[in-house]
């Protein structure tokens, strides 16, 4: 005969292997940029990261700036980061 406990037991263990999963987690992290605050001297890029099969934790892409850092102007550089990171998506 189960009890009230066995029964709790189950579903903690069923909710706790659901809980670490990693078929439910996202194979990689949304494109970011990142744009120093608005500095024009520091490196502008477009960055994400994607699941490491071998591993199962997230690892960062290398950086994407190509030449968007040629650009003077705040307008400039984020319209070349912004197209960067729509055909990421």
């Amino acid at each position: 005969m189960h009890t009230i406990f066995d029964y709790l037991a189950q579903e903690l263990q069923i909710e706790y292997e659901i809980e670490y999963d990693l078929t439910l987690k996202k194979n990689y992290s949304p494109p970011k940029i990142y744009s120093a605050n608005g500095d024009l001297k520091k490196r502008w890029y477009v960055y994400f990261s994607y699941r490491d099969p071998n591993i199962g934790k997230l690892k960062r892409q290398t950086l994407l700036y190509s030449n968007a850092n040629k650009f003077k102007t705040k307008e400039e550089r984020l319209s070349v980061l912004v197209t960067y990171k729509k055909a990421l998506c």
